[in-house]
């Protein structure tokens, strides 16, 4: 299996995410990738995958609770010289996080997520691997690896 093109592409998600009840403060929000999928076009690679987050907050009783996001993404990458149907894999990472609470149920966010493509040619054992998830499909693990979490304190990558 040959390495035909290895590229980086970034992705933008911006939200507005709407709180079950009033915030007094955010407390935490903690990032991940879960279920990256690719496809091969001539030249170019289609990717598409899931951000979720789980934001923790301060009611105003001073409780903290609990939401938990799932936002689709997509994009591609240009890969010169690459024929369709190539095999691709993808290695996600959240990069960036920022939020702002804008009013006690509104809160908007922008993250970042980088995004390496691998394209090989086709294995010759005709067991070729089409896309690739790099975190474990399971429930989150607080300081698990290709986490981000910010919080007041600041931004922190697992």
């Amino acid at each position: 299996m040959a390495v035909l093109a290895e590229t980086t592409a970034q992705v933008l998600v911006s939200d507005t995410v709407t709180l079950p009840v009033a915030a007094e403060k955010i407390s935490e929000i903690v990032a991940s990738v879960r279920d990256t999928q690719c496809f091969v076009i001539e030249n170019k690679v289609i990717f598409l995958g899931t951000l979720h987050k789980q934001i923790f907050f301060v009611d105003q009783d001073g409780f903290v609770r609990h939401v938990g996001v799932d936002i689709p993404f997509s994009g591609f990458a240009d890969t010169p010289g690459v024929p369709a149907g190539s095999s691709c894999q993808l290695t996600p990472a959240v990069v960036f996080l920022n939020f702002s609470l804008v009013s006690p149920t509104e809160l908007q966010e922008n993250v970042v997520i980088d995004i390496n493509i691998v394209v090989t040619d086709d294995d010759p054992s005709g067991n070729t691997v089409t896309f690739s998830n790099t975190l474990p499909v399971q429930p989150l693990r607080f300081g698990a690896q290709g986490t981000v979490r910010v919080s007041e304190a600041g931004f922190h990558m697992s």
